[in-house]
């Protein structure tokens, strides 16, 4: 009997995997710890069993709930729901309260799996739907043996949720034979265990594909970064021998920029797969120096398109393309009239692959309707076309959506925050280009009274998460509108294309005048790669993202010795106010003996 045929779900997998070898490293989160196959297999079944002792059953929804420093923790719920025959909701850090709660109404989950300090403030300890318990608390007193629930492949095994054109949450749904069905290993993967890094946040498309893949290849180990840092994920990479390893093109732009890569040896890599975002042809040859031993990889995929996918498998030869349907999945560019166009011509991209194809969002039956297709076609809402050799080109974003180091931001959803502040009359909310993100999120104002930009950002970030607030702001006396009154977002688009980041851009702030000042403004100058940077010039202004904001305060936690949140570059933008911030810091916790810094 084959392997797919003793295993059905991921549970069968988990429950083959611990059996064959209970001792083998699964997945390790850096700086925590690991998890095997035994301990995932019985505390899962714990956790399990725990759900059902508190009314969870077949088909209810449960929210998982975690960061990437808690991977192991989040493996271990997300088996333990799939055991259970529920439908799994996973969400990282990234949604916002507001938006965890759309989500949690919208799913109609019942209870929420985290750790005690990432509990929703929304949810008191005896809500009813639904109620909040860690992974401890589930398991605790639970029987660790096999909990077994029969499920149909049908049968929905979770729900992945993004922010799409409308601003509501979008859940696709994806059932138990879409996450069973799978490719078998390249052409040219070696035989021996490898391990693959990566810093995916939990609840995307991405990190689900990567949570799966020790439980379908016995020979990889996952190791979970909280953060992504470039410094870090170079030193794991030599560490480990690493042969393989998956990036977002703003994870990419980060560690050309960095010069991390120089420090360390990376020659153990073989394969560079860039995914979840166009990446700019300009990225490809700076990635390739880095890596002269390995070849680079482009790919096309959609949380909506499960396997159907394009390969690229030289990404330098050929930039700009993202490649051709592999595993029996067919492209189609389609047109207004959805005519099939002929190569060369801009129309929508369609994709179709056979097997289990995700089909459907949940509870959404319009939004169905209008992407999935009858005979199995995917209509993904990119434009593209393709080359006389099948060769797929991206072109543009259908709607506006804007995709920021990889996740998608509805522009609609944001434009409704800003409309909340009294001072604005009117928005629209577009991307704009960013060396590292590829895109960041603009935003088009009409005030009616003056107010700060700076502000506009602060406001629209204490209610959306931060990759979704705008950080390009641009005051204007009127949007432009077509004759039936719709915005006409591309000319703003092109109008703001070549605008400056920021006034540090013409001419230098003001330079340090303490030590910690002059320490915080090396930290930025290195991370952001923009000499000189004033104390009082913004983060923002000079293309600063989350991955750059990681960055630094891992940097400054290192060098003054202290335990700054990853928010606090979003709360002082500065230098000025950030060494305000540690100096606080250090005063309230007094240096260890030998501490140089400051």
């Amino acid at each position: 009997m084959s392997e797919e045929e003793r295993s059905g779900t991921l549970a069968d997998l988990l429950r083959l995997r611990a059996h064959d070898d209970p001792s083998a490293v699964a997945m390790t989160v850096d700086g925590v710890g690991s998890l095997d196959y035994g301990s995932w297999e019985t505390r899962s079944n714990a956790v399990a069993r725990g759900l059902v002792a508190r009314g969870v059953d077949h088909g209810d929804r449960v929210l998982l709930l975690f960061d990437n420093a808690r991977w192991n923790d989040y493996a271990v719920s997300y088996l333990a729901v799939q055991k259970t025959g529920a439908t799994a909701v996973p969400v990282g850090t990234r949604f916002a309260g507001p938006e965890l709660a759309r989500v949690v109404d919208h799913s109609g989950a019942i209870a929420v799996v985290c750790p005690p300090d990432l509990v929703p403030e929304e949810l008191s300890p005896d809500a009813d739907p639904p109620w909040a318990a860690t992974p401890d608390e589930l398991a605790d007193g639970q029987d660790t043996g096999d909990l077994q629930v029969p499920v149909a492949p049908g049968d929905l095994a979770e729900i992945l949720y993004s922010s799409g054109t409308t601003g509501a949450p979008k859940g696709v749904a994806v059932s138990h034979a879409n996450i069973a069905f799978h490719d078998p290993p390249p052409n040219g993967d070696r035989p021996g265990r490898a391990m693959l890094v990566h810093a995916f946040p939990v609840g995307t498309n991405a990190a689900q594909e990567v949570l799966r893949v020790p439980l379908r290849r016995p020979d990889r180990t996952v190791i979970a970064m909280a953060a992504f840092d470039s410094e870090r994920f170079c030193a794991l990479v030599a560490e480990h021998g690493v042969r393989r390893i998956q990036l977002v093109p703003a994870m990419a732009h980060v560690l050309v920029a960095s010069g991390a890569a120089r420090r360390h040896d990376l020659s153990s890599v073989e394969r560079v797969v860039l995914s979840s975002a166009p990446t700019p042809p300009a990225l490809l040859p700076r990635l390739a120096e880095l890596f002269p031993n390995a070849v680079l990889w482009n790919t096309y995929a959609l949380t909506e398109g499960g396997t159907a996918r394009t390969l690229l498998v030289d990404a330098v030869a050929r930039p700009g393309s993202v490649g051709l349907g592999v595993g029996g999945t067919e492209v189609r560019i389609v047109g207004n009239a959805g005519e099939s166009l002929p190569v060369g011509d801009t129309g929508e991209v369609w994709l179709r692959r056979p097997g289990a194809p995700r089909r459907w969002y949940f509870r959404d039956p319009e939004t169905t309707a209008a992407t999935f297709v009858d005979d199995g076609w995917l209509r993904t809402g990119d434009l593209g076309y393709l080359d006389a050799e099948g060769y797929l080109y991206l072109v543009d974003r259908k709607k506006d959506v804007i995709v920021t180091g990889g996740l998608n931001v509805g522009s609609l959803e944001v434009e409704d925050v800003l409309r909340e502040h009294p001072d604005v009359a009117d928005v629209a909310v577009f991307g704009v280009a960013h060396p590292v993100l590829g895109q960041d999120v603009g935003a088009a104002v009409v005030l009616r009274s003056p107010v700060a930009a700076r502000d506009l950002t602060a406001f629209a970030r204490r209610r959306l998460a931060e990759y979704k607030t705008p950080h390009r702001i641009f005051v204007v006396d009127s949007l432009p509108l077509t004759a039936s009154g719709k915005v006409l977002k591309r000319e703003l688009r092109d109008h703001f294309a070549d605008a400056e980041p920021g006034p540090g851009a013409v001419s230098p702030g003001a330079a340090a005048r303490t030590p910690t000042e002059a320490t915080i403004v090396a930290i930025f100058e290195e991370v952001l790669d923009r000499r000189p940077f004033g104390i009082d010039d913004d983060f923002f202004d000079y293309g600063g993202h989350s991955l750059a904001a990681a960055q630094i305060v891992a940097r400054v936690n290192d060098t003054f010795g202290i335990e700054l949140p990853v928010t606090a570059v979003f709360d002082a933008a500065t230098v000025a106010e950030l060494a305000r911030l540690v100096d606080q810091a250090r005063a309230a916790s007094p240096a260890p003996v030998g501490d140089q810094s400051g």
